[in-house]
C-alpha cells in the first residue's frame, strides 16, 4: 500500500511539473507570436519553439499557443516582468514572470516573500549584479560506426576532453561541465550561430535558453540558505513564475 502511494505521488508530482514546463513554454510563445507568427521571420518564436520540443510539448498546446494571441483580448496583455528583490544578508533574487494578470502575480510573490522578509526593489537595482547570457545545455553526443559495411548511428555519454577541444571551435565565450550534463555560454548575437555549430558536431541539445548568471555569488549560513532554497522553490510553483535567480553560492 505505502509503495503504491509512493509511486502515485510521485507520478502527480511528475505530471504537475510537466504541467507547469508546457503552460510557462505556451504562454512564451504567444508572447514572441505576437511580434510575427512565422518563426524565420521571428528568431523569439524560433527559439520559443525549439524549446518546446526539447521539452517534448505536443503540437496542439503549441498551435494553440500561436494563435490565442490574435482571437482572443484577454490574452492581448501577457507580458514577461522581471521582479527584484534584496535581503539583508545581500543575497539578490530575480524574479522571471509570464502573466496576463500583473496584479495577481505581484500578489502572490509578495506573500510569499513577506514570510523571509525580503524588500522589492526598483528595476534594474538588482539586476546589476547578474548578466544575462544565452546558454545551451547539452546531454550526449552522436557516433556514426560502420559495422558489417553499414552506418550505425549511436548514442554517446559526454567526454570531457572531447568536449572541451569541440567547443573551442564554436562562437562559445565560455562553457561548464558537470558529470552527464555540458552548458555552453554565448552572447546574444553568436546564440544561433553556436546552437548550429553544437548541432553539427553531433551534440544533443536539451535546452537554450537566456539565464540570469551573478556576477559574484555571496555564501550565507546554512539555515538561511535552506529559507532561500525554500522559498525559490515556492516562487517556482507559482503558474505564473518562469524562473527564479539568485546570487546565493551553493
Amino acid at each position: 500500500m505505502w509503495r503504491r502511494h509512493s509511486i502515485a505521488a510521485r507520478k502527480a508530482s511528475w505530471d504537475d511539473a510537466k504541467s507547469k514546463i508546457y503552460s510557462i513554454i505556451s504562454k512564451t510563445i504567444q508572447i514572441a507570436a505576437k511580434k510575427w507568427a512565422d518563426p524565420k521571420m521571428n528568431p523569439s518564436l524560433d527559439l520559443a519553439l525549439q524549446k518546446a520540443r526539447y521539452h517534448w510539448v505536443p503540437r496542439d498546446i503549441i498551435d494553440r499557443a500561436i494563435l490565442k494571441w490574435s482571437w482572443q483580448s484577454e490574452w492581448e496583455d501577457l507580458q514577461e516582468i522581471l521582479y527584484e528583490w534584496y535581503w539583508p544578508w545581500w543575497i539578490a533574487i530575480i524574479i522571471k514572470a509570464l502573466t496576463q494578470n500583473t496584479n495577481r502575480t505581484s500578489q502572490n510573490i509578495k506573500l510569499l516573500m513577506n514570510k523571509y522578509w525580503w524588500n522589492l526593489w526598483q528595476p534594474g537595482s538588482v539586476s546589476r549584479q547578474f548578466t544575462e547570457k544565452w546558454i545551451i545545455i547539452i546531454n550526449w553526443k552522436k557516433q556514426i560506426q560502420n559495422i558489417k559495411w553499414k552506418e550505425i548511428e549511436n548514442v554517446a555519454p559526454l567526454n570531457e576532453l572531447e568536449f572541451e577541444n569541440d567547443i573551442l571551435e564554436t562562437s562559445a565565450n565560455d562553457f561548464s561541465i558537470d558529470q552527464s550534463i555540458a552548458i555552453a555560454y554565448t552572447a546574444k548575437q553568436d546564440f544561433a550561430q553556436t546552437k548550429k555549430q553544437i548541432e553539427d558536431m553531433g551534440y544533443n541539445i536539451i535546452n537554450a535558453d537566456i539565464q540570469y548568471i551573478p556576477n559574484n555569488e555571496v555564501n550565507i549560513p546554512d539555515i538561511e540558505k535552506q529559507n532561500l532554497l525554500n522559498l525559490i522553490n515556492g516562487l517556482e510553483q507559482d503558474e505564473d513564475i518562469e524562473q527564479a535567480y539568485s546570487n546565493l553560492k551553493e
